[in-house]
């Protein structure tokens, strides 16, 4: 698919906003389907609503992802966390600064991250703001948890995570972690891929999340933060010839990149929650209901990935299926469900993989 007067391959992003415009009624250039321009000319009519693109745009990817019963699930879950932030925060309220800050920490490790960021400032008016708008809303299950506890001074706070579509983005294109790299295994491409992406951030939050054992809840945020980024790095497809490399069958390389995947997480989870352990020996049944769902939803991840693998593909569509597992994986107890996604994907991954190794036209 090409652009105006075909100068060039359409991005998949533009795709989408085009759809959207046309989904609001929206005065296009050219009414012509290979056709598209900046979204900033096509936005005569409702460019009051410019900083909800964004929240307008993931509302649209969850329909799609989900049906509605996923959705009602999905609605469930973040009340439930919610309510468990609340308990949480009324038994522990001198760690409730600890909360505001990894919600920050969090925020600004995304945006560090983005890949659409060139995209958004070039195509979207008002692309600040619109970002804006989507970090606010990401921590606003935390902004309602602080103000159930009357924390008004840290709820006051909170808000200047919006602050952070303003920030520059630093890059860099030289090899990091080096030394990290080292200790995995070549077949894990995507873990090594992890630690050139985000070191020395997930360094820095394993640290902190061991050196901070003795709290309560804030290790537990801190190992969160850390393997929610590590499933992200299984959305991408490796070439078909990298697959071939790895293993015989789609059996055997399922088997490798899950076990790979679990023995990594767990880990990396394993010192900081035995630490942890033996500061609030209360805690033991949650410390071990959290490491469990986090290495299964980490697993999960991985099937999930070749369950809809493509060679070279980006799989950004399941980045909802990832948030369902990775709620439930959180709450102490609930890794059940996470592991019922695991099974239902498994075949499907094992089909999946068969047909590319056995593809000789591809």
């Amino acid at each position: 698919m090409t652009g105006v007067n075909g100068t060039g391959p359409v991005s998949p992003c533009a795709i989408c906003v085009r759809d959207f415009c046309r989904s609001n009624r929206m005065t296009l250039a050219t009414e012509h389907p290979t056709q598209i321009v900046p979204i900033a000319q096509l936005w005569p009519v409702r460019f009051s609503i410019a900083p909800f693109i964004l929240l307008r745009l993931r509302w649209l990817q969850l329909r799609r992802a989900f049906p509605p019963y996923g959705l009602v699930i999905l609605a469930l879950a973040v009340v439930t966390a919610i309510w468990l932030l609340h308990l949480v925060m009324l038994q522990y309220h001198r760690a409730v600064p600890s909360f505001a800050g990894g919600a920050l920490l969090i925020v600004w490790g995304l945006h560090q991250r983005r890949d659409d960021l060139h995209f958004l400032l070039r195509h979207v008016p008002q692309a600040r703001q619109a970002i804006a708008m989507e970090y606010g809303v990401l921590v606003l299950p935390m902004l309602v948890g602080l103000l159930s506890v009357r924390a008004w001074a840290v709820a006051g706070m909170l808000p200047l995570v919006c602050l952070a579509a303003w920030l520059p983005v630093f890059r860099s294109g030289s090899v990091r972690g080096a030394w990290l790299r080292r200790w995995v295994p070549v077949r894990l491409f995507e873990w090594r891929a992890f630690l050139q992406n985000t070191h020395p951030i997930s360094l820095l939050l394993w640290v902190l999340a061991f050196a901070f054992c003795w709290l309560p809840v804030l290790p537990l945020f801190l190992l969160g933060i850390v393997a929610l980024t590590a499933t992200s790095s299984q959305e991408q497809c490796e070439p078909r010839v990298m697959l071939l490399a790895t293993a015989t069958d789609g059996r055997s390389l399922l088997l490798t990149k899950v076990r790979g995947a679990v023995v990594l997480i767990g880990g990396l989870m394993l010192p900081a929650l035995t630490a942890a352990t033996l500061f609030q020996r209360g805690w033991w049944w949650v410390h071990v209901g959290f490491g469990l769902g986090m290495v299964v939803m980490t697993a999960y991840a991985v099937v999930l990935k070749y369950a809809n693998y493509h060679p070279g593909a980006r799989l950004d569509a399941n980045g909802p299926n990832l948030t369902i597992a990775a709620l439930f994986a959180i709450l102490p107890g609930l890794s059940l469900v996470p592991l019922v996604m695991l099974l239902t994907e498994w075949p499907k991954a094992r089909a999946n993989l068969n047909a590319w190794f056995h593809a000789h036209h591809h």
